[in-house]
């Protein structure tokens, strides 16, 4: 059965099933796999030793984005109908005549191109395609009902926004942006934060940073077999020879 066609009493029921025995605790939860996957003294002292030489190996490399503009979130998706000949079998099969959008998706495309490219930002040799850590800090507007008193304790980080744009509105909006721009795509985002502030300076301030490489080869191999994956990139995995 689709899974979005599942009743959440379903779904808690078969989650149940499947993870039910498994404990939620960390140190508990590595006893159960220690044994559930019969691991011998041998392969622990592998794992121990592996991980011991990935730390070592991995690293982050770190660049800062500053946005001097005023924190937008996303605008809800829209529609427009592609087709419009035929509507009896638009009704029938909407998908293939109802074009959904984001108003404003492309002029942010272009501005970030032209930002990447003719500024050279960021400091990246090509497209980020390894585990990236993203930190945003959306400084928006400083009410102007403010008084003197609240505008200066705003400024120190006390006052906070409890209003529109939205924190995932303006994750999703930025992550847009960075798409073929500054990573391939955001499904190389691992961790994420947001920040909202109030400031006389509205603007953006995004922290990145992303492993100097992938962490197996199969997520390599995933990666370079892509079509939009640039060989200048030279991506690396974690163990392979030089």
């Amino acid at each position: 059965m689709n899974s979005s066609r599942r009743t959440r009493k379903q779904k808690e029921a078969e989650y149940k099933e499947r993870y039910g025995d498994i404990p939620v605790d960390y140190e508990e939860r590595l006893a159960w796999l220690y044994d559930e996957l019969r691991i011998t003294p041998k392969i622990a002292s592998d794992i121990v030793q592996t991980r011991l030489l990935m730390l070592q190996s991995l690293t982050y490399h770190q660049t800062q984005i500053r946005f001097f503009e005023v924190p937008e979130g996303t605008p809800r998706g829209r529609f427009r109908i592609v087709n419009r000949k035929n509507l009896a079998d638009m009704a029938i099969a909407a998908s293939q005549f109802v074009h959904v959008y984001s108003p404003n998706a492309h002029d942010d495309q272009v501005y970030m191109q032209r930002l990447v490219t003719q500024e050279e930002l960021f400091g990246l040799n090509g497209l980020i395609c390894t585990p990236c850590n993203v930190t945003i800090d959306a400084y928006l507007r400083t009410p102007s009902y403010f008084s003197k008193r609240d505008i200066m304790l705003a400024e120190m980080g006390l006052h906070r926004p409890l209003k529109k744009p939205d924190w995932d509105n303006i994750e999703k909006k930025y992550s847009d942006m960075f798409n073929h721009n500054v990573w391939l795509d955001d499904t190389f985002v691992v961790d994420g934060t947001i920040h909202r502030y109030f400031s006389v300076l509205p603007r953006v301030e995004i922290t990145l940073q992303y492993l100097n490489m992938v962490t197996s080869e199969k997520q390599w191999r995933q990666i370079v077999s892509r079509s939009d994956y640039d060989p200048a990139t030279n991506l690396r995995y974690y163990g392979q020879k030089e």
